[in-house]
């Protein structure tokens, strides 16, 4: 599989793979489907293009998996970036493409982030133990962060940390 960032161009096949997990998984993700269906191709061209996200595709080109990565933009939190969005398609699931996509957004944070930090919701045991052999660590809950079909659910947070004592460049 290959695993290559996101550009413009990728809109609709992202379009597509999001509006996927956000309504096979409502639970795992901030963004609702609804709220999402709604925006135009063109701002999220526009995203895409601005922002950091990875896609992994299968031999046929088709985009099985994605991954973003938002880096903090103030002065204060700039030694911070923050995982997002992370989806694999289930016929993807258990190649090792989860694995090449968090990889790339590790690399990516890396370069100029001290922390690395994503939530995952408490039910899903494959994400956090992913996240786990990849070296990030639970530091706290956020109980009912989520009001999904009429029940709560608690996310956990964890952070990746460099060792490198200084800041960002």
């Amino acid at each position: 599989m290959l695993v290559r960032r996101l550009s413009g161009e990728d809109a609709v096949q992202f379009q597509t793979i999001r509006l996927e997990g956000l309504k096979c998984h409502p639970e795992a993700f901030g963004a609702s489907y609804e709220d999402e269906a709604e925006l135009p191709l063109t701002l999220i061209s526009q995203r895409l293009s601005a922002g950091v996200v990875f896609g992994g595709f299968g031999a046929d080109q088709e985009l099985e998996g994605v991954i973003g990565v938002m880096k903090g933009q103030s002065e204060k939190v700039r030694h911070i970036a923050t995982i997002w969005g992370m989806f694999v398609r289930p016929p993807a699931r258990g190649t090792g493409l989860s694995s090449k996509l968090l990889t790339a957004a590790i690399d990516e944070a890396s370069c100029d982030c001290r922390s690395i930090r994503l939530s995952v919701v408490s039910t899903n045991e494959a994400a956090r133990r992913l996240y786990q052999r990849a070296g990030f660590t639970e530091w706290a809950v956020d109980t009912a962060a989520l009001f999904v079909n009429g029940s709560f659910h608690d996310e956990v947070l964890m952070r990746l940390d460099s060792e490198c004592p200084q800041g960002p460049a």
